[in-house]
């Protein structure tokens, strides 16, 4: 067995066991100048700042689908590899977006998890979140509780709680979460953290002098379907509709990848 065999046997163990891990370098020193660029440029064109919830986070709308160099991160064969092995199961892509934390402006996310935002009825949703910049404490790094993912009760709350209470819903539902490890994990550019949607995580403000900048893709079961909230349906699909693969395609993996 090669290194790179046990490193990935160990990322894999660590993902299903924690709810998050994080893969070093998975993007060379090029790409990450060339993505980075393409990510301010993203911005430049299509972005909304959040305002009700009062990160300051700016963000993209529907990157990956209108930036041609975004779609090829998202699609990228190493990630979409990586991604389908801790999965275990065949993926598609759902989203990407550029989410950037200007300093001086930002302010923490409070503790949530994604699967109370997610439009979808699927076996697994998962994000990686790709670092284009060095990412220390001081920058929002991302916060994790570990095994949080794998806490019991309801499978996620409904997005009105979230509303009425960002900062605590999770813990009003299942106090305990309040003892768990609180893991910072800091990042280099080109290094990617992947987390699971039902992982509770949190990131500080940017306290630097340089912008956060990072890349959000979003993973979900192959066999997933549309799954509109109450006061959310922004997509024109079906309720219980299957994904359109030419809208959602399936995860490329590098040539030769094994399972």
């Amino acid at each position: 067995m090669t290194t790179t065999d046990t490193a990935t046997e160990h990322t894999v163990e660590d993902f299903r066991e924690r709810g998050f891990t994080h893969v070093p370098g998975l993007l060379t020193a090029d790409e990450v100048a060339r993505f980075s660029t393409a990510a301010e440029e993203a911005l430049a064109a299509r972005s909304h700042t959040d305002e009700e919830f009062g990160t300051r986070i700016v963000a993209t709308t529907d990157a990956w689908e209108h930036h041609p160099t975004l779609r090829e991160l998202a699609l990228h064969p190493r990630l979409g590899t990586l991604a389908e092995r801790l999965a275990g199961m065949p993926l598609r892509v759902w989203g990407g977006e550029v989410l950037r934390k200007d300093p001086g402006r930002s302010a923490p996310t409070g503790w949530h998890d994604d699967l109370t935002f997610a439009l979808l009825d699927s076996r697994l949703v998962f994000n990686a979140w790709i670092a284009l910049v060095d990412v220390p404490a001081e920058r929002g790094c991302l916060t994790f509780l570990p095994g949080s993912h794998r806490r019991g009760g309801p499978q996620r709350v409904a997005l009105a709680e979230h509303t009425a209470d960002p900062d605590n819903y999770l813990f009003t539902h299942w106090p305990e979460l309040r003892w768990n490890p609180r893991v910072a994990v800091p990042v280099r550019a080109g290094d990617v953290t992947f987390h699971h949607a039902r992982t509770a995580h949190y990131a500080g403000a940017n306290t630097t002098d340089q912008a956060r900048l990072s890349f959000l893709v979003t993973f979900t079961d192959a066999a997933a379907t549309y799954r509109p909230l109450p006061g959310r349906d922004p997509l024109d699909l079906r309720p219980g509709q299957p994904l359109p693969d030419h809208r959602y395609p399936r995860t490329p993996r590098a040539p030769g990848a094994t399972t």
